[in-house]
């Protein structure tokens, strides 16, 4: 195991169905979604693009194919730090 500055990872590609890495704690869904509208749709796929920013103030873009009717609402991208809560370190991987 190895550890990556947050804010060095260029992009992140989630996966409905897939687990995070884990290295402190237990593996959770990459992707979890909340709303009445996950029930009719979940994407299959996001990808988050690395904006900038310091140590854990990271600013992501994140797309996916949804249905014209759809559109994406708020994200969360978190990662686990490597010592703990508010470590600019995460998991490689």
């Amino acid at each position: 195991m190895s550890r990556v500055r947050l804010a060095d990872i260029p992009a992140l590609t989630l996966y409905k169905g897939e687990s995070t890495l884990s290295r402190r704690g237990q593996p959770i869904s990459q992707l979890i979604c909340k709303g009445k509208i996950c029930k009719l749709f979940t994407p299959d796929v996001i990808r988050c693009v690395n904006l900038g920013g310091e140590g854990t103030e990271v600013d992501w873009k994140c797309e996916t194919d949804l249905p014209e009717s759809l559109r994406l609402g708020r994200i969360q991208v978190s990662c686990e730090g490597w010592l703990g809560p508010g470590d600019s370190y995460v998991l490689k991987g």
